[in-house]
């Protein structure tokens, strides 16, 4: 198997930061759901179906990392849908009004699947 390429690793510290963020935030909303909850915040299970859903996509995201970091390339298929998918919500973020996050968000996105499909990035994830 090659040497992993030092993009792969910095796009999988960006996964495992992303991930444990979203663990973190869950616990959070878990912590502070009842706070929340009210004439204006929404219901109670509303909120603890969020938290949960943040938790266990977190989990999703940390073991994702782990794979990018083993040459996975069922890893980099997740993380190259998700990025296209934030392509998309940066595109519709521009005609909503939100330029500048919309721009950043998209050239975020494509940074990422620049890293993971470089010339070395491909021959770690194929083994070449």
């Amino acid at each position: 198997m090659a040497a992993r390429p030092g993009s792969v690793t910095f796009v999988a510290v960006l996964t495992y930061i992303n991930g444990i963020l979203n663990i973190i935030g869950g616990v959070i909303l878990l912590i502070t759901r009842d706070q929340m909850a009210g004439p204006n915040g929404g219901s109670v299970a509303g909120i603890t179906t969020a938290a949960i859903i943040s938790i266990l996509l977190g989990i999703i995201v940390v073991i994702v990392a782990r794979g990018l970091l083993r040459g996975s390339p069922g890893a980099r298929t997740v993380v190259t849908v998700v990025m296209v998918i934030d392509i998309l919500n940066g595109l519709l973020m521009l005609f909503t009004g939100q330029v500048a996050s919309g721009i950043v968000q998209i050239l975020w996105s494509l940074l990422i699947i620049v890293l993971l499909f470089t010339r070395r990035a491909n021959g770690f994830f194929t083994g070449r």
